[in-house]
């Protein structure tokens, strides 16, 4: 059986001060991102971005992490960054990218602050998902940056110098850096087989206690799996309980 564990690295929920202590918030648009309470993913606060505004605007908007630490890993192990976005809405809640043909978002990663590799990039069309507003998820695989410190940006680019009748935003939230582990494991009852009048016990991995119990309670076998044994009762109600360090891991009831 295997077994996937995800340990963090890096979050950032946007719900205390904006932009979030280490991050920048910078480029040549007046209208930069901000917190947004309204449109939000999840909790009570977002990070948006002006994708459509009342007054003329062009230029970038760039939110930037600080330096996020990634250690080394095993060759079965990933490191994953992702983030949940939310596509903008319009009047009454009605479904509207607001991008232009010729604005863009991106997604980028750098090591070093100053050379930077597109992990996506979006645009009126590529963004477009499905008619609704819904908190969509995207995740990447940056396991070639371990043992290395990145930074990541979101950078919107804005090349419309027009207006519309109400500002739009395209929003972002819950930024997560984890490794994700993969351990393999062996199931508590995959080594029990139980035939006609038979329980087959086959050896474990690691040695595990197992102890047989009558209907009314009495202990009838008691034993490790640290080989295959073949065992012969009569027929009736058992009851098989399995320790790993004194910790019960199984509890099973058979009829034979």
């Amino acid at each position: 059986m295997i077994l996937f564990i995800i340990s963090q690295i890096f979050y950032e929920g946007f719900e205390g001060n904006f932009p979030p202590t280490g991050w920048t918030n910078t480029g040549t648009r007046n209208f930069k991102w901000v917190k947004r309470t309204s449109g939000v993913i999840f909790g009570t606060a977002s990070a948006g971005v002006s994708v459509a505004q009342t007054s003329r605007d062009s230029g970038t908007a760039i939110l930037q992490t600080p330096a996020i630490n990634l250690p080394s890993i095993n060759p079965n192990d990933t490191i994953i960054f992702s983030f949940y976005y939310r596509l903008p809405s319009v009047g009454g809640g009605a479904f509207d990218t607001r991008f232009r043909s010729t604005d863009t978002l991106k997604v980028q990663i750098s090591n070093d602050g100053n050379n930077w590799t597109n992990l996506i990039v979006w645009d009126s069309t590529s963004l477009y998902t499905g008619a609704n507003n819904q908190p969509k998820k995207v995740q990447f695989n940056i396991s070639s940056y371990q043992n290395t410190s990145i930074y990541i940006r979101w950078i919107f680019v804005d090349k419309t110098y027009d207006t519309v009748n109400y500002n739009s935003y395209f929003n972002i939230d819950s930024v997560f850096v984890g490794v994700k582990t993969t351990k393999s494991f062996e199931s508590k009852n995959n080594f029990i087989k139980i035939m006609k009048n038979t329980i087959e016990i086959n050896q474990t991995e690691k040695p595990l206690k197992l102890e047989i119990y009558s209907s009314d309670g009495k202990i009838i076998y008691s034993t490790y799996t640290d080989q295959k044994k073949l065992l012969f009762l009569r027929k009736g109600l058992y009851f098989i309980i399995v320790y790993d360090d004194k910790k019960v891991v199984l509890r099973k009831k058979i009829s034979l």
